[in-house]
C-alpha cells in the first residue's frame, strides 16, 4: 500500500515549489543585505542597486542580486543576476531624528494650531522602511528551489553610517516628491539625480 508521496514518486509527478513571497533586509552601506529560508535550506542575499530612475510615476531601481546557499555542507558558488529591477510600492515612516536633506518639503503645518509641530509629518518626516515590488525571478537562476516570480523586498533604514544617513535621506526626498498627495516633478528629478550621486 502506497501513501501520497509514494502515488507521487510512482506516478512521476513532482512536488510543487515553494512559493517565496516576501524578503527582508536591512540597508548596508550601498546594498541591502539579508537572510530567508526555503524548504528547511537557509540563505542569505544581497541586493545592490546601481542606478535609480522614474518609471511611470514610481522610483525603479536597477543592480545585482546575489544569493548564497547558507547550508554549511553547500559547497555552491554564490549565485548571481545582474539588472534586476526593483519598483518602490510603499515605504512607512521612521522614528527618530530625520536625516539631513539638500530639500525639504515646504508642508510643516499641522490641522490643530494648539498641537506641537511634531504631530505633522512633511520636512519631520523620513523613510524608515521601504517596499520594493522585484522583477519576476527564476528561482533556478539563484539556486533557490521556490517560485519567486511575484516577490517583495522590504528593506529596514538603520543607518550606522554617513554613507547610510545619506541614501536614507535621498529615498526619503524621492517619497516626498512621488508618493505624497502631489507629484513634484522637479523635486523628484534632482532627488533621484541625488540618489544616483550616492548610488555611483
Amino acid at each position: 500500500m502506497f501513501g501520497p508521496a509514494q502515488k507521487r514518486a510512482k506516478s512521476g509527478v513532482s512536488a510543487k515549489p515553494a512559493t517565496l513571497h516576501s524578503i527582508a533586509a536591512m540597508m548596508r552601506e550601498h546594498s541591502f543585505a539579508g537572510r530567508f529560508d526555503v524548504a528547511g535550506a537557509s540563505y542569505s542575499f544581497t541586493y545592490s542597486p546601481a542606478k535609480a530612475a522614474v518609471t511611470g510615476g514610481k522610483l525603479q531601481l536597477t543592480g545585482g542580486l546575489t544569493v548564497i546557499d547558507g547550508r554549511a555542507n553547500a559547497r555552491i558558488s554564490p549565485h548571481d543576476l545582474r539588472n534586476v529591477r526593483a519598483t518602490l510600492i510603499a515605504a512607512q515612516g521612521g522614528i527618530g531624528i530625520a536625516p539631513l536633506r539638500k530639500q525639504l518639503p515646504s508642508d510643516v503645518s499641522t490641522a490643530h494650531p494648539d498641537l506641537p509641530v511634531v504631530e505633522s509629518t512633511g520636512s519631520l518626516s523620513f523613510c524608515g522602511v521601504l517596499y520594493f515590488k522585484l522583477m519576476p525571478l527564476e528561482g533556478q537562476a539563484l539556486g533557490v528551489p521556490a517560485d519567486m516570480r511575484q516577490l517583495q523586498l522590504n528593506v529596514r533604514l538603520a543607518p550606522v553610517s554617513d554613507v547610510e544617513r545619506g541614501l536614507q535621506g535621498a529615498f526619503s526626498s524621492v517619497v516626498d516628491a512621488l508618493y505624497g498627495k502631489e507629484v513634484d516633478g522637479s523635486a523628484a528629478e534632482a532627488a533621484v539625480s541625488e540618489l544616483n550621486k550616492l548610488l555611483s
